[in-house]
Parts: structure tokens; C-alpha cells; sequence
């Protein structure tokens, strides 16, 4: 086989070998990629998290101040109408 022949023979399998190395390198690249934004999604997933937790947190807190007010709001109540029930029966005892 003469030398021109045997580098047309070749020439295919080097294109072939050049063309899988560039998908390599382009699967690689994606798959770094891809990677990089995985860490950017887990660390906004702890982020999130984390904030989730803060804002239970203090939604509890705040519930428990809505309750508290409930339940001071009941004894003002509670509270009010006992005292205007002794001011209309001292009323009543003066006029009589």
C-alpha cells in the first residue's frame, strides 16, 4: 500500500475519533454544567429551608400573641359588662 492510500484510510477514522472527542468534550462541559447548577439549586434549597423554618417560627410567635390578645380581649369583656352590671344596680338602689 503506497503512502497516499494509506492516509486515505486513515483520514475517515481520524475524523471519526476528532468528531467523538468534540461530543466528549461537549457532554463533559454539559455535564459540568449541569453539576454547578445542582450546587445552586441545593444551596438555595438549604436557603429555603432554612428561611421555611425562620418564618414557622414565627408565624407560632405570632400565633400564640393572637391568642394571648384573644383571650385578653374576652376578660376586658368579661370585665366590662360585670362592671356596668354594678353601675346600673347602684343606679337603680340611688334612685330608689
Amino acid at each position: 500500500m503506497t503512502m497516499n492510500n494509506e492516509v486515505r484510510r486513515l483520514q475517515p477514522r481520524e475524523r471519526e475519533h476528532n468528531r467523538q472527542v468534540t461530543n466528549n468534550e461537549v457532554v463533559n462541559s454539559r455535564s459540568a454544567a449541569q453539576t454547578t447548577d445542582i450546587r445552586h439549586l441545593n444551596d438555595s434549597i438549604r436557603r429555603l429551608l432554612t428561611e421555611n423554618e425562620e418564618l414557622c417560627d414565627l408565624c407560632c410567635f405570632l400565633d400564640d400573641d393572637r391568642q394571648r390578645y384573644q383571650r385578653d380581649a374576652a376578660e376586658w369583656q368579661r370585665l366590662h359588662q360585670k362592671m356596668a352590671s354594678e353601675i346600673t344596680v347602684k343606679v337603680l338602689q340611688f334612685i330608689n
